[in-house]
């Protein structure tokens, strides 16, 4: 079916809503009163069903834990899976990323590529579709959660307490096209070491990022040494580095570039210079101790080698290692560590590696979280109907279906792909400052979306 006219018609529409939905800051908080997850994605949430409630679909809200938008009628029921929750965003955006601007045709704010404005995209797909009187064979369920940046409880509410019915089919925009057919397995954990000494550190804001942001401090007498280092030190860490006077203290700040966990080589991480600007010092206290462990095992690798992470297999590469904060909590030091698992491994293969390795070490891995990885046939008509209407809209005919190391909510059924939102040669800066999205790309996601369900649902 031909959408190109109704598509150009669109883009004014879906820029408004999808202003409307970034605009709200939703940022997981701590739970209020019939809002799990705090009142920011509990407003993004009742956003997104009243947009849909206003397009003349039946909505239904799940104790603002998720909700969905449904639209026409039948046995089987064709998924789209979205999320209106958000990472926090850092400091150095050209506009507040919370009143979206568009500037030089970039539309900026928090959510417009993860996962808002894809989301809006697939919403108004529906609409059109409903407007159209389009036969489908299937119901149309936008399924929309609020915690997945964090513990995904959202879905764990909608389908296992509420007992919701899991999609035969399924796809999320929440990733890059052309399509993943299978992603890594995503292992979280804490590595920490008591301390018995006040120490002042920390840096970035979501294990899930690469921290743009980490400071210590350090006593005034270190600062005429560390000044003869630090050119050296930006060399090898990639960080720029500035050394503050606090009193009789000096605060050493370190800015890096943040991107997503499941892409460490896009970013620069600030922890690792913080750390390599202690372990320079060779101090003999606490301090220097989980400075040297941190240079030893961790430092600018990626893939963790050193730290008995040298996970690989032909699907997926090699495991990626990132340190996405480090903190101070109940005499503890504390590193927040994302691994994205190989997809012939288990994540329980990794914990036992690493425990192993550093168990002659002052280090404990502790409270692990594992979302294990998933492989959907290339042959199976989800991947096949899904790389057709990718080739034919773009003209991408050499386009293979990917294996990637985000997670989404592609690991929630059995028969889900990330499909999108990314073209080849849009810039990833989800989970980074200064996110945006490219308004006239908004044309060929609505094209893309538009097929999609289409196919899907006949």
């Amino acid at each position: 079916m031909n959408f190109k006219e109704i598509v150009k018609k669109s883009r004014e529409s879906i820029i408004n809503d999808i202003c409307k939905i970034v605009s709200i800051k939703s940022v997981e908080e701590s739970a209020k009163p019939g809002m799990p997850f705090g009142e920011g994605p509990a407003n993004a949430l009742n956003c997104a069903l009243d947009m849909g409630k206003n397009m003349g679909f039946n909505v239904e809200n799940f104790d603002n834990y998720a909700g969905h938008i449904d639209f026409g009628e039948g046995e089987e029921i064709l998924g789209i899976l979205c999320h209106v929750d958000v990472v926090p965003c850092g400091d150095g955006w050209i506009c507040d990323p919370y009143n979206p601007e568009i500037i030089d045709g970039k539309l900026y704010g928090r959510g417009v590529l993860d996962d808002k404005g894809p989301m809006v995209v697939c919403l108004h797909a529906m609409k059109i579709l409903k407007e159209m009187n389009v036969k489908l064979n299937k119901k149309i369920r936008l399924i929309v959660g609020a915690n997945e940046e964090t513990n995904w409880e959202c879905m764990n509410y909608y389908f296992n307490e509420k007992k919701m019915p899991f999609p035969q089919i399924a796809f999320t925009p929440d990733a890059e096209f052309p399509l993943k057919y299978a992603e890594k397995g995503v292992l979280q954990y804490k590595l920490t070491m008591n301390i018995s000494e006040q120490i002042e550190i920390e840096g970035g804001n979501a294990v899930n990022s690469v921290p743009e942001n980490a400071y210590v401090i350090l006593p005034q007498q270190y600062k005429n040494l560390l000044i003869d280092k630090l050119q050296l030190i930006e060399k090898k860490s990639r960080c720029k580095i500035e050394i503050i006077d606090k009193e009789d203290k000096i605060c050493v700040q370190a800015y890096g570039k943040a991107a997503h966990a499941a892409h460490p080589e896009i970013g620069v991480n600030a922890i690792n210079a913080i750390m390599m600007v202690v372990d320079s010092l060779s101090l003999k206290n606490d301090l220097g101790k989980m400075a040297s462990f941190y240079v030893k095992y961790i430092g600018n690798n990626i893939n963790g080698e050193n730290i008995g992470a040298n996970f690989y297999d032909e699907h997926s590469g090699k495991l990626t290692f990132n340190v996405g904060k480090i903190s101070v909590d109940n005499n503890k030091v504390v590193l927040h560590i994302d691994n994205r698992v190989p997809v012939t491994y288990k994540c329980d293969d990794v914990i036992k590696s690493v425990k192993d390795f550093i168990a002659d070490t002052d280090f404990c891995l502790e409270e692990p979280y594992a979302t294990e990885a998933i492989l959907i046939d290339k042959d199976s008509f989800l991947v096949k109907t899904l790389m057709d209407v990718y080739k034919e809209v773009t003209g991408d005919s050499d386009a293979q279906p990917e294996v990637d190391g985000g997670c989404t909510y592609a690991r929630t059924m059995k028969n889900c792909v990330a499909f999108g939102a990314l073209l080849p040669g849009q810039e990833n800066n989800m989970h980074e400052k200064n996110e945006y999205l490219e308004v006239e790309k908004i044309d060929t996601w609505l094209e893309i979306y538009l097929q999609a369900i289409y196919r899907l649902a006949q």
